[in-house]
């Protein structure tokens, strides 16, 4: 007689040596009549009822192959068991309440949140309402990349020219967080691609400061002036210079941007290249010795 303890619950590479030490200690007799059973047997492992011995110590008692047969059947349903895939939870119901307020709107509109926005617009909210900075629900949205907040808001007349407390437009929010398709929504729909801030900084300085060449790229496709300078006297160039941008320079090299150009501190875009810019001394020393 064979006497196996129970244990603590072990991992399925450990009960697969204990079922191998188990089927070496059974005659081979015994086991080839167990699997003639098998075969002979046409219920299913599900249908079939296992039941095991044990001693008053709730000791596991195999006295025959059939009982070891009857443990392996047992660990066997009980490893399917742990494996069958249960069905994914159904999604969350998301309660929207009668009432948005102008605060709540514009957190949905700064977190994605679609019904909420809804519920705002169909009862009469002000599309352009504004927070503190009066930056409005575009501008959070524009700056987060929410395209389909976005494209919502545009399609209910939000004001895609309104400016903050900065002067920032949702052009300059969309560039500075690098979000190409809300960049192209905002355009599609009118907006001032050669807008600039306080600082005199257009959308083309903003994208090009935070190295998002995808929209650096799309703005200059669209016509942004590659000259401008901000209060500073900074331009684009100047900025992707001192930014050790080396993509960017040539992007706005190929394009005409003027390296002759002198910021308030009377530097050159040159002049901004540090001792290890290798790459962007050789693009720009290239560049100015064709002119």
């Amino acid at each position: 007689m064979v006497v196996f303890c129970r244990s603590e619950p072990r991992s399925w590479k450990e009960e697969e040596d204990e079922e191998q030490m188990m089927m070496v200690q059974v005659e081979d007799g015994g086991y080839e009549s167990s699997v003639s059973q098998e075969k002979q047997d046409t219920n299913t492992n599900s249908e079939r009822s296992v039941s095991l011995k044990t001693d008053k110590c709730g000791r596991l008692l195999l006295e025959t192959a059939a009982d070891l047969q009857n443990l392996l059947l047992l660990r066997k349903t009980r490893r399917q068991q742990k494996a069958t895939v249960r069905p994914a939870a159904p999604p969350a119901v998301h309660r929207v309440p009668y009432y948005v307020d102008e605060d709540d709107f514009l957190q949905a509109c700064n977190q994605n949140q679609l019904l909420l926005i809804d519920r705002y617009l169909s009862t009469g909210g002000d599309v352009n309402a504004c927070d503190s900075f009066e930056r409005t629900g575009l501008h959070r949205a524009s700056s987060q990349g929410h395209a389909e907040v976005v494209f919502k808001l545009l399609e209910a007349g939000a004001d895609v020219h309104r400016r903050d407390k900065l002067w920032s437009t949702c052009l300059h929010s969309a560039c500075r967080g690098g979000h190409l398709s809300v960049l192209k929504l905002l355009l599609d729909h009118g907006g001032d691609i050669t807008a600039t801030d306080k600082l005199d900084i257009t959308p083309l300085h903003v994208s090009v400061r935070t190295g998002h060449l995808d929209c650096v790229e799309h703005l200059i496709q669209c016509g942004a002036e590659l000259n401008t300078q901000d209060r500073e006297g900074d331009s684009p160039l100047h900025d992707a210079v001192r930014l050790n941008r080396s993509k960017l320079i040539q992007l706005l090299l190929e394009h005409g941007a003027n390296t002759h150009l002198r910021n308030q501190n009377g530097l050159l875009p040159l002049d901004g290249v540090m001792v290890w810019q290798n790459d962007s001394r050789n693009l720009l020393t290239e560049h100015c010795s064709r002119k």
